[in-house]
């Protein structure tokens, strides 16, 4: 599961646009003037930046707005109204909130302690706002019953949990995208470090490991294995009078061939060298055939014919191995063979 920032700014956009806009009614009802005006401009404000802000991206100006304007209302309205109103509670939810949007827009990942200070200035605005509500008495009291003001302050209570929830899951769901982004980056690497850019087939390094691998079962359990080394005989012909590119294609189509002739570990270990590993999926008595078989059909390859007059295949096969030998001695051996 995928979120688009632009979904995802334009629905908290909208929906704090809907939350400020039953604050209003509630008020409006009410009779209290400053809070339902403040709050259709905050209900506008968030329309606002979900139709302008969200297609130019700026989401910036969304997180910095919004935070501005959610911690005015915390303050404002408890002040205006009293504690009891639960308020206050918004300013608790800012907190992931904050810290959540600062490590998901790519601009502010680059500063890892504005989500700190940010933090940092809240719990400073709500412990202050808590101490001003000691000395400071609300503006407007008795404006409704105490059930009402219970109401209001669970109502209030709830919307921050939810919305705390809400951001909860989304940063579940970014951390499994991200986890999922790296670990196709980490495939797409290995990839890379293990194949020939070229025809696609293992380099030496890999090569190196499969090799390894297969002598450690050897020592383990005394299995044998072989190695194919295959040289294009006068391959440079073909970069002197056809041109390089002419060399890359042809490389391309010999590992194509390769691979439709032989089973194993097959890699190029560069130029016009190529090493097919067999660890005991063909048995030893068929090595010699399938070698036969890939000298005489080497010139039925489907590429042009005039190229192919100029090269030929040397195959070279090592079988029952001593499995101490480095790589080295044993490519060098099978080149010789």
């Amino acid at each position: 599961l995928s979120i688009d920032n632009s979904f995802k700014y334009s629905f908290i956009c909208y929906v704090a646009a809907c939350i400020h806009l039953i604050v209003t009614v509630t008020f409006f009802i009410l009779d209290i003037a400053p809070v339902y005006y403040y709050n259709i401009l905050s209900t506008i404000l968030y329309i606002y930046m979900a139709v302008v802000f969200v297609p130019q991206e700026k989401y910036i100006h969304i997180f910095i707005c919004s935070i501005i304007e959610i911690v005015f209302h915390s303050t404002a309205f408890t002040l205006l109204l009293g504690w009891d109103w639960g308020y206050m509670s918004y300013m608790i939810a800012l907190l992931p909130i904050s810290f959540y949007l600062s490590l998901t827009l790519p601009k502010m990942r680059r500063h890892l302690l504005s989500p700190i200070i940010l933090g940092l200035a809240i719990c400073a605005c709500f412990v202050i706002t808590r101490i001003a509500c000691l000395y400071i008495k609300p503006r407007y009291t008795n404006i409704a019953s105490p059930e009402f003001m219970t109401a209001g302050f669970c109502l209030n209570t709830t919307t921050s949990f939810l919305i705390i929830l809400f951001f909860s899951i989304l940063f579940s769901i970014e951390i499994r995208q991200m986890q999922r982004t790296l670990m196709q980056e980490n495939e797409n690497l290995d990839e890379i470090a293990s194949h020939d850019p070229l025809t696609g087939l293992l380099n030496r390094r890999s090569m190196e490991f499969h090799l390894n691998k297969v002598m450690d079962v050897a020592k383990k359990t005394g299995a044998q294995f072989s190695l194919i080394m295959a040289d294009i005989d006068d391959f440079k012909k073909v970069n002197d009078i056809h041109g390089h590119n002419m060399g890359d294609q042809l490389l391309v189509c010999i590992a194509n061939f390769l691979q439709a002739e032989c089973e194993g570990f097959i890699a190029r270990l560069g130029g016009d060298e190529f090493v097919i590993l067999l660890d005991g999926g063909v048995s030893a008595d068929e090595i010699p055939d399938m070698a036969e078989h890939m000298i005489t059909t080497f010139k039925e390859m489907d590429f042009r014919k005039d190229v192919l007059s100029l090269i030929s295949i040397s195959v070279g096969i090592i079988r029952d191995q001593e499995v101490k030998q480095p790589l080295d001695n044993i490519l060098a051996k099978c080149d010789a063979a």
